[in-house]
């Protein structure tokens, strides 16, 4: 039984690692995109909210209708700050998962290359082994025919 080239196992090993970083560079995308989209909505929000405002003000409010629509306009600007932080740092994560990813692939590349001259040197070798088998086969004939 013939075993396995340790460039083998390494490449496998490190076909793993892509496929580990790939996935966890998919979740944090994901979590991203869903950071982001939470963001949008609450700007959407607050600028629903204070278009909905500057309409109540032109038609008259009361003086605790417009105290309770600023203390809410603040609320949603804390939770906006919060947000945009959060989105920061996802943004940083994701620019960590995604140089992790490249740095994996980069060495499944360099072990795929490894492998791939190891293969042609190995054929060869076999191709030289083979070629000198059939020159001296083909030497002995010759021999052969002459002390005949």
């Amino acid at each position: 039984m013939k075993t396995q080239s340790p460039l083998v196992t390494l490449r496998e090993l490190a076909q793993k690692e892509v496929e580990k970083a790939a996935g966890q560079l998919g979740q944090v995308r994901k979590a991203f995109q869903q950071a982001e989209q939470q963001l949008n909505m609450l700007l959407n929000y607050q600028d629903d909210y204070r278009q909905k405002l500057n309409t109540t003000m032109t038609d008259g409010m009361a003086n605790n209708s417009w105290q309770n629509y600023q203390q809410f306009i603040q609320t949603l600007d804390n939770a906006i700050d919060q947000h945009r932080q959060q989105l920061l740092q996802w943004t940083s994560r994701l620019d960590l998962a995604m140089k992790t990813w490249q740095e994996k692939q980069q060495r499944l590349n360099a072990f795929e290359k490894l492998q791939d001259r190891e293969t042609t040197r190995q054929l060869v070798k076999n191709n030289r082994i083979e070629q000198k088998l059939m020159d001296e086969f083909a030497q002995r004939a010759s021999l052969r025919k002459t002390e005949q």
